[in-house]
C-alpha cells in the first residue's frame, strides 16, 4: 500500500499533466458545490426563526432528508468520477466523453443499486453517529470504497444480490488502512479552507486534484490484496 504522500504525487502529475481532461470528469461536482454555496448564502438571509422544540424537530428533520438527498446524488455523482480515474489509472486510456462519466450510474440498470448503496451507508454511519460520534467517523470511512466495489463488479457483469454486502467488503477491505485514509481526509482540510476563501474558484483544482488521490487511495488498496 503506497503512503499518503506517494497518493497525492502520483494524483497530483496525472492532474498537472492532463487538467482539462480531469476537469471534465468533475465537473457536475464543481457545479454542485457552487449551486449548494449559493443555496445555503441564500437561506442564511432568511429571517431568524425561534427556537421552540418544534421548530428544532423540523430543522433537524429537514436537515436529514437534505442530507439524504445530497449524499445520494453527490455520492452517485462522485461515483461515477472517480471511477472513471481508477479505470484511467488501470489502462492508462483517458476516459471518452469525460464530461458524461459522472451521470454514469444514473442509467435504467444501475441506478437503483446506486442509490440504495449510498442511502445505505448514509443512513448506517447516521445511526453509528448517533450513539457516538466517534464510532459514526470510523463506520463512514470503513464504508469509503463500497461504491467502488460495486462499480467493480458491474464492470466484470457480475451477478449484485446485496448492496449491504458492499458496505461489508468496504470494511473488509480497509482494515488496517482507516487510520491512513483518516489523515488522508484531514490533510485536504486546507485545501477546502482555501476554497471557501477563493470563494469557490480553487474548487476548479482542488475538486478534481481530490478525487483522483481517491482513485488513486482506491487502486492501491485493491493491488495490496
Amino acid at each position: 500500500m503506497q503512503d499518503n504522500m506517494q497518493l497525492k504525487r502520483s494524483a497530483w502529475q496525472r492532474v498537472k499533466l492532463n487538467w482539462s481532461l480531469v476537469f471534465k470528469l468533475a465537473w457536475p461536482l464543481i457545479a454542485w458545490q457552487f449551486l449548494s454555496a449559493w443555496f445555503s448564502y441564500g437561506s442564511g438571509l432568511k429571517d431568524q426563526q425561534t427556537f421552540t422544540l418544534a421548530n428544532l424537530m423540523y430543522m433537524f428533520s429537514e436537515s436529514l432528508w437534505s442530507g439524504l438527498v445530497e449524499a445520494v446524488l453527490v455520492g452517485v455523482i462522485s461515483l461515477g468520477t472517480v471511477y472513471a480515474l481508477i479505470e484511467w489509472v488501470r489502462t492508462e486510456e483517458a476516459p471518452e466523453h469525460p464530461e458524461k462519466q459522472g451521470f454514469k450510474y444514473f442509467k435504467r440498470q444501475t441506478v437503483r443499486d446506486a442509490v440504495v448503496l449510498m442511502g445505505l451507508r448514509f443512513l448506517y454511519t447516521i445511526l453509528w453517529g448517533i450513539l457516538l460520534f466517534i464510532p459514526g467517523v470510523i463506520k463512514a470511512i470503513a464504508y469509503s470504497q463500497a461504491e467502488f466495489l460495486y462499480a467493480d463488479d458491474v464492470k466484470q457483469g457480475k451477478t449484485i444480490d446485496s448492496m449491504g454486502e458492499y458496505l461489508s467488503r468496504s470494511q473488509a477491505l480497509m482494515a488496517g488502512h482507516k487510520v491512513q485514509y483518516f489523515w488522508l481526509q484531514v490533510q485536504f482540510i486546507p485545501w477546502w479552507i482555501l476554497a471557501v476563501v477563493t470563494f469557490g474558484i480553487a474548487s476548479f483544482w482542488i475538486l478534481p486534484y481530490y478525487e483522483t488521490v481517491m482513485a488513486e487511495f482506491y487502486l492501491s488498496l485493491r493491488n495490496e490484496q
